[in-house]
C-alpha cells in the first residue's frame, strides 16, 4: 500500500513539474510578417547626433544581440532577405539626483539613446512591411493600415543610469555602451518576438 501511494504521489510531482513545459515550443518564433526572411544585412547604423565613434557602438551592439538570438543570420547584401536599416537619432539626458548643497550640480543622469529601424528589401531598398503573400484581389484595407499585423518597427530608446563623477568623459562612454546595449536588445526583441 505504502508503494503504491508513493508511486502516486511521484508521478503527480513529476506531472506538476512537466505541466510548466506546456506551452513551449521549439523552432521559429518570429512575427509571421517576417515568415520569409532569415538572412539580415546590418550596415552601419546613421549617426545624427554628435557623440563621436557611437555609430559603432550601436550597430556592433545589434549585431552581436542578433546572433545571440539566433532567429536571423547574419550575412552580406547579396545573400541577404533584408537589411537593418538603422539611425541614431539622438541623446536625451535628465537629471535624477543633485547634489545636496547646489540642485544645479548633478550626481545621477537618466540616459536614453534614440534609434529608428526598418527593413529594405535587399534589392529594390523599398521597405518591407510584411513577407505574407497577399491572395490575388484580396486586399484588405483594415490589414493595411492595421499597426497590429504590419511589421514591427519604428523607434527603440535604450535607457540606463550615469553616475557623475570626477572623469565625466569615461563614465559617459561607459553609459552610452550600455545605452546601445539595451537598445540592441529591444530592437532585437522586437525583430524577433513581434514585441
Amino acid at each position: 500500500m505504502n508503494r503504491l501511494i508513493s508511486s502516486l504521489f511521484l508521478a503527480a510531482v513529476a506531472a506538476v513539474m512537466l505541466s510548466g513545459c506546456a506551452g513551449y515550443e521549439l523552432g521559429d518564433v518570429k512575427p509571421s510578417v517576417y515568415a520569409g526572411i532569415n538572412n539580415l544585412h546590418v550596415p552601419i547604423f546613421k549617426n545624427d547626433t554628435l557623440e563621436p565613434r557611437l555609430s559603432s557602438l550601436v550597430t556592433n551592439a545589434v549585431t552581436k544581440e542578433i546572433q545571440a538570438d539566433g532567429t536571423y543570420r547574419i550575412s552580406n547584401r547579396r545573400n541577404s532577405d533584408a537589411v537593418l536599416v538603422g539611425k541614431i537619432t539622438q541623446i536625451r539626458k535628465t537629471q535624477l539626483r543633485a547634489a545636496r548643497t547646489d540642485t544645479l550640480e548633478s550626481q545621477e543622469l537618466r540616459m536614453q539613446l534614440y534609434v529608428e529601424f526598418h527593413l529594405e528589401d535587399p534589392n529594390t531598398g523599398e521597405i518591407i512591411r510584411s513577407t505574407i503573400p497577399e491572395a490575388e484581389g484580396s486586399k484588405d484595407k483594415r490589414v493595411e493600415n492595421d499597426p497590429a499585423i504590419l511589421a514591427p518597427q519604428g523607434r527603440v530608446i535604450g535607457t540606463t543610469i550615469q553616475f557623475v563623477d570626477p572623469s565625466f568623459q569615461v563614465g559617459e562612454r561607459n553609459a552610452l555602451s550600455v545605452a546601445a546595449q539595451d537598445a540592441a536588445s529591444k530592437l532585437v526583441g522586437q525583430l524577433a518576438n513581434g514585441w
